[in-house]
C-alpha cells in the first residue's frame, strides 16, 4: 500500500468513526440518518483505498443509494420527527456494557498471537 492510499484510508476511517459517533449522539432523527449516509460513504472510501473497487461500488449503490433513501423516507413519513428522540434513562448501563465489551475486544486482540505470512 502506497502512502497516498494509506493516507486516504486513515482520512476515511476518521470520517467514518466520527460520523458513526454522530449517528448515536445527535438527538434529531433526520440528522442521524444523514450522518449514517456519511458513514456509508466513508466505508465506500475505505473499500476504494484498499483496492476493493467492486465492494466500494456496491456500498455506494446498495447502502448509500437504496438503504439510505428508505431510511430517510421512513423518518420523513413518521409523525413527530421534529420533537427528536426522547431521553433514555438506560444510557449509563449501555455505556458500561459497551465499555466492557470494548475492553474485552482490546484484550483479546492484544493477547492473540497473529500469524503473518
Amino acid at each position: 500500500m502506497d502512502f497516498g492510499a494509506e493516507l486516504a484510508f486513515w482520512i476515511f476511517a476518521v470520517i467514518g468513526v466520527g460520523a458513526a459517533i454522530a449517528v448515536v449522539a445527535v438527538r434529531n432523527l433526520f440528522r442521524a440518518a444523514l450522518w449514517l449516509v456519511l458513514s456509508f460513504f466513508a466505508v465506500a472510501g475505505i473499500y476504494a483505498s484498499l483496492s476493493a473497487d467492486f465492494l466500494a461500488v456496491a456500498q455506494v449503490l446498495v447502502y448509500m443509494g437504496a438503504i439510505s433513501v428508505l431510511i430517510i423516507f421512513g423518518v420523513m413519513l413518521t409523525r413527530n420527527v421534529q420533537r427528536g428522540n426522547p431521553f433514555n434513562r438506560a444510557w449509563p448501563w449501555a455505556f458500561v456494557i459497551c465499555a466492557s465489551l470494548m475492553g474485552l475486544l482490546i484484550f483479546v486482540f492484544h493477547d492473540t498471537s497473529w500469524v503473518t505470512v
